[in-house]
């Protein structure tokens, strides 16, 4: 069951893809970019599926074994920290969530 931070956080989550797909510049350099991705927040997993750099669907449901690109974990605390306006000191992108141990990333080589 999702703690208060964690459903706000889910909430948000589900409403990405319009932000994404009406940036023209994101959708841009994801333009070769066609597949599934996994984001869990905390334990719970959106599949996002993208075409073509959008964001075509976003769901919380879907089969066990996904065939999926990229796997992003990361705790609730990792992705508010990650999503302030200025992220403090060493929680400013995935790769410094990644070294401190609050975040996961996993894809296919």
């Amino acid at each position: 069951m999702d703690t208060p931070d964690t459903y706000l956080l889910n909430q948000r989550f589900a409403h990405i893809a319009p932000a994404v797909n009406a940036d023209a510049h994101l959708v841009h350099r994801g333009r070769t970019l066609t597949g599934a991705l996994l984001v869990e927040i905390g334990d719970t997993p959106h599949l996002l599926r993208l075409e073509a750099g959008r964001i075509a669907a976003v769901q919380r449901r879907f089969p066990l074994f996904q065939e999926r690109l990229l796997t992003i974990r990361g705790s609730a605390r990792a992705w508010q920290a990650l999503w302030q306006p200025v992220p403090e000191p060493g929680w400013p992108d995935l790769f410094a969530l990644t070294k401190r141990g609050e975040m996961q990333v996993e894809g296919q080589p």
